[in-house]
């Protein structure tokens, strides 16, 4: 599919902002959609994107061409240009086992991100940087760029950014989707010195920026409390989201896969280092025997990556017959099974993280078991939700509770089908991309940008 355009014209110009993104379509998973409705939405809003981004073919664990089809209308109407850099030389050998990459044991996830943070900062992603710098300078060349957008992780593309900020003098935007030092889920610092260097790198990197988004709450209080200079209007929380029209779309679909007699529970994603689904497996397990009746019809449904580790603890728990593992789907089609569920579950063991699940589980307004820490941000999110139980990520009990409560409700025809609707609203991703919209206009053309940019200096 082609996803480069023309150079365009030079009668009339948007602003334009360079998008830096190692994870972008047509690799799948939660962490490109954040930024694919960015650059979907964006050109609404007087912005036009110039995406800088990996190759098609770069080894990763999922993939949906689908998603580089939402973009199509906008790359032909020169709204949207892709630019892709050549493959990062550290990666060759993964692409020997071809580009689909199986997602590891979590045991082996933990060793493999230790034993990289030994010797790779700030992360495993770091041989992309001097590649993408010179792509950058083609882009460059050829376009005129108001502003920097960077997304992480991988915190690789704020270094990407910190350095064409200070070669071509362009403002530039942080986003953190996950938080960076601090977080215990995505990084290991093995001595006191590899956390003190990775606290310079994300300050310098801080230091350098004109502006500053996070996904959530703790994340910028975090920031805030790491580092003197920030004050609170200097970081921005811009939360995930989820789109309208993917729910739409969905629900004409999901009125052919709702199934009367079975009690579905799903779950969308993939587990990483610190999320396990063990905890309500077993839930499940004991719920059956407590409530024999559960076994016929409960569905524990699997939507994207499951670990082989996780397929031989459901055949050791005898919940063969209750697990459906459907793979990694189209995102369409994702949301077409969280449509036709009647709960939802995620789970999180930490703060500093932002499931992108979660919003999307927001925007079908159906039941949430949530399985996060107490107390934590996620959890008065969900309890903001208005239509969700809550339960600590390894309370078996408190799990199996919530289960059973929702299966009664189920067997009544009297699951709630509706949730706050005004704090379901706040996450439409055309909103959140008109905020971003101002965020950038703000940067890159403002007085007052100008000042509290002096202002940090100090």
């Amino acid at each position: 599919m082609q996803d480069t355009n023309p150079q365009p014209t030079s009668e009339s110009r948007e602003n334009t902002v360079l998008i830096i993104a190692y994870y972008f379509p047509p690799m799948g998973l939660s962490g490109v959609q954040r930024t694919l409705k960015f650059v979907k939405y964006l050109p609404k809003f007087g912005w036009k994107p110039i995406v800088l981004t990996t190759p098609v073919d770069t080894p990763y664990y999922a993939f949906d061409e689908t998603l580089l089809q939402e973009l199509q209308s906008e790359i032909d109407a020169g709204e949207v240009i892709i630019y892709r850099t050549e493959a990062d030389p550290s990666l060759k050998r993964a692409k020997k086992s071809g580009k689909l990459l199986k997602l590891p044991r979590q045991g082996w996830q933990r060793l493999r991100s230790k034993l990289v943070q030994i010797i790779r900062q700030p992360d495993s992603r770091i041989g992309w940087k001097d590649i993408a710098l010179q792509k950058a300078e083609e882009i460059f060349r050829d376009h005129k760029i108001d502003a920097i957008f960077s997304t992480a992780p991988p915190y690789t593309d704020f270094l990407i950014a910190r350095d064409l900020k200070e070669k071509y003098d362009v403002p530039y935007l942080m986003d953190y989707r996950d938080g960076w030092v601090d977080n215990p889920v995505l990084n290991f610092y093995p001595t006191r010195w590899h956390k003190n260097k990775a606290r310079k790198i994300e300050y310098e990197a801080l230091r350098a920026s004109n502006a500053i988004t996070v996904a959530n709450r703790k994340m910028k209080e975090l920031l805030l409390g790491n580092y003197y200079f920030l004050d609170w209007n200097d970081v921005s929380i811009l939360p995930h989201g989820y789109d309208p029209d993917d729910i739409e779309q969905a629900k004409l679909l999901a009125a052919n896969a709702v199934k009367p007699d079975t009690f579905t529970v799903t779950y969308s994603g993939a587990f990483y280092v610190g999320r396990s689904p063990k905890p309500l497996l077993q839930a499940a397990k004991e719920a059956i025997a407590e409530v024999p009746e559960l076994g016929g019809c409960l569905e524990l449904n699997f939507v994207g990556v499951l670990q082989k580790e996780y397929r031989k603890l459901v055949k050791k728990m005898n919940l063969t017959g209750n697990v459906v593992e459907q793979g990694y789907l189209p995102h369409l089609e994702s949301v077409t099974q969280l449509l036709a569920s009647d709960v939802l579950w995620m789970t999180m063991s930490d703060d500093l993280s932002a499931p992108g699940k979660l919003y999307e589980y927001f925007g079908t307004r159906k039941p949430i078991l949530g399985l996060v820490p107490s107390p934590s941000h996620t959890e008065r999110m969900l309890s903001d939700y208005g239509n969700a139980k809550i339960a600590a990520p390894d309370d078996v009990a408190g799990i199996k509770k919530a289960l059973l409560e929702y299966f009664e409700l189920w067997k009544a025809w009297k699951l709630p089908t509706a949730a706050e609707e005004e704090f379901v609203k706040k996450f439409d991703r055309q909103l959140l991309s008109k905020e971003l919209a101002l965020q950038l206009t703000f940067m890159s053309g403002s007085l007052d940008g100008e000042i509290k940019k002096l202002r940090r200096k100090y």
